[in-house]
């Protein structure tokens, strides 16, 4: 859809530093916060934990109908209820079963690939389908929401189970898990370990980069291998981040406005989906495809910096970010204080 000189270098940055990692850093996350929740001195009732699950499917699901189709709340709440029966394990074991799951994945993939039929308008890609997505995206809010149900089958079973993305999932949260229990994501490991573990993330990430440079791809083979390579570089990518920042913050980097972010992290990601659904459907400005990529990069960096200037204000005022709040409200089954005084 883009074919601007300026477009090509920033699609294939986006490729390179972004694209795969954040979203395998957010899965994590996931299930860390899992164990903090239920492996601790005093750990929540279960039932707190099924309750918080519960109502982060039924956020998911109305964010998938009637917002953006590629909710992801939906998948790590369902994950969630397996990921929970792995809190108790140690580091070492949630590495090795982690590793195990994506190294069965690799060799699922290869044995029993998965092609997908009857995909949906809107999970659709390529110039071709362009005009049938602009014409859904800037036609009336009912053809809209229909045409979201009409991924719900496609996202929810064909992507989740079939194409194994659940298991995936599950694996990376184990990492989540391992890597809160092994101090690395509270910062307790020297600086240097971050600047070292960074390097090895960013090295992983550049093999994908190399292979395609060097021309690999063409046969079965070479593209089973540039798949495996694609894992190698998402998961390097995620960890060059993660090793980066936190070592940052161990250094003495005073992250006030990127924490307070983290905490209205929920509210965050729901909001960013209704300025965009603002910015480019018909109820707002009816901006799809009207945008460059490049112009699109700017959207998502201004949006990100109102992000970052009204976080901390919120959180000055009140304990939690507004969906948060009302996630903690509904799990608890009655209102909670929000006022930090």
């Amino acid at each position: 859809l883009w074919t601007g000189t300026y477009d090509h270098v920033i699609g294939y940055l986006h490729n390179l530093l972004v694209h795969g990692k954040f979203v395998t850093i957010f899965t994590a996350l996931f299930g860390a916060g899992l164990v903090l929740l239920l492996d601790r001195e005093k750990p929540l009732p279960l039932t707190i934990v099924l309750s918080r699950l519960f109502w982060l499917i039924v956020f998911g699901f109305i964010h998938l109908v009637f917002i953006r189709e590629g909710d992801i709340l939906m998948q790590y709440a369902l994950v969630g209820f397996i990921a929970i029966l792995f809190v108790k394990m140690d580091a070492r074991s949630l590495l090795g079963l982690g590793l195990a799951i994506q190294i069965a994945l690799s060799v699922a993939g290869i044995l029993f690939p998965v092609e997908y039929n009857d995909v949906p308008i809107l999970w659709q890609d390529g110039p071709e389908m362009h005009l049938q997505v602009e014409s859904i995206l800037l036609g009336p809010l009912a053809e809209q929401v229909a045409a979201r149900i009409d991924t719900l089958r496609f996202y929810m079973f064909d992507l989740f189970i079939v194409g194994r993305s659940y298991i995936d999932k599950l694996a990376v949260m184990l990492f989540g898990m391992a890597l809160l229990k092994m101090r690395f994501l509270t910062g307790e490991l020297a600086p240097s370990t971050y600047w070292k573990l960074a390097a090895a993330g960013a090295a992983c990430g550049l093999l994908l980069t190399t292979a395609r440079l060097v021309g690999v791809g063409g046969s079965p083979l070479e593209e089973n291998l540039l798949d495996l390579l694609w894992k190698v570089h998402r998961f390097g990518g995620a960890f060059f981040w993660s090793a980066l920042t936190i070592g940052l913050v161990a250094s003495g980097w005073k992250a006030h406005a990127l924490a307070a972010v983290g905490r209205t992290a929920f509210t965050v990601y729901i909001l960013q989906s209704v300025i965009g659904l603002i910015l480019f459907s018909s109820l707002g400005f009816g901006l799809f495809g009207q945008l460059t990529l490049g112009e699109l990069t700017m959207v998502t960096a201004l949006v990100f910096a109102m992000f970052l200037i009204a976080a901390p204000l919120w959180l000055g005022i009140f304990r939690f970010g507004p969906l948060e709040w009302l996630w903690r409200s509904l799990t608890y089954g009655g209102r909670q204080p929000m006022l930090v005084r």
